[in-house]
């Protein structure tokens, strides 16, 4: 049985007696186990995050202009990692006529266009990757 659970039965007995002071420091009891309990999560939840961001850090790589991650052949967006340590694919526009290729952040809606085609990029990228 848990802390709330515990406050409640107590509560229930104090009611028999009707102390309505006694009774209203159980209520308040019962709202700070409550309010730690749920500080207790929003700080679980938090660890989870900063887990999950570290282990990602892990796994991304810089090949200029943009960050990568192994076996993905779309990059991150590198204003959003590098800033806000945010891991967003971009969207790649299109390979242009003077060698440069488009792509574009969602998130930032930062547009970058790196020398080099899409299939170029990748290829730089892995070859990065494997020294």
């Amino acid at each position: 049985m848990g802390a709330v659970e515990n406050i409640k039965e107590v509560a229930e007995l104090v009611k028999k007696f009707n102390d309505i002071e006694l009774n209203r420091r159980i209520l308040n009891l019962e709202n700070e186990v409550l309010d730690l309990s749920r500080e207790r999560r929003r700080s679980e939840e938090k660890i989870e995050e900063l887990e999950r961001a570290l282990k990602l850090k892990t796994q991304l790589y810089f090949s200029e202009p943009f960050y990568w991650m192994k076996g993905d052949t779309t990059p991150y967006c590198p204003s959003c990692w590098e800033a806000k340590t945010i891991a967003v694919h971009l969207l790649f526009g299109c390979d242009n006529q003077d060698g440069t290729s488009v792509w574009n952040c969602a998130n930032c809606k930062h547009n970058y266009w790196p020398q080099g085609h899409r299939q170029q990029l990748v290829a730089k990228a892995n070859m990065v990757r494997d020294r």
